[in-house]
């Protein structure tokens, strides 16, 4: 594998809910860095099955200080909104 392909490895930079994928995918493309996207489903054993799913979304390795950097600071303002949510 040469180095230019491994600086286009895939890396996971976030697991959660589509919105929260998307918004975050959308944050990612404004600082020019490009995703991809992969829905992970999983249905439980039972006698009614329901469906979970998780959104994940990756980058290139090459991008990946500079994504998780904007993906710390994702995650820190949905906290602070979700503070301030259930205090008002």
């Amino acid at each position: 594998m040469t180095e230019e392909d491994k600086s286009l490895t895939p890396y996971e930079v976030f697991a959660g809910s589509a919105w929260e994928a998307g918004l975050l995918k959308s944050i990612l493309e404004d600082n020019e860095i490009e995703t991809i996207i992969q829905q992970a489903t999983s249905l439980p054993i039972g006698i009614w099955p329901t469906e979970a799913a998780t959104i994940k979304v990756y980058v290139a390795l090459k991008d990946f200080e500079q994504a998780k950097a904007i993906v710390d600071e994702f995650h820190t303002n949905m906290e602070k909104e979700n503070t301030d949510d259930s205090t008002g």
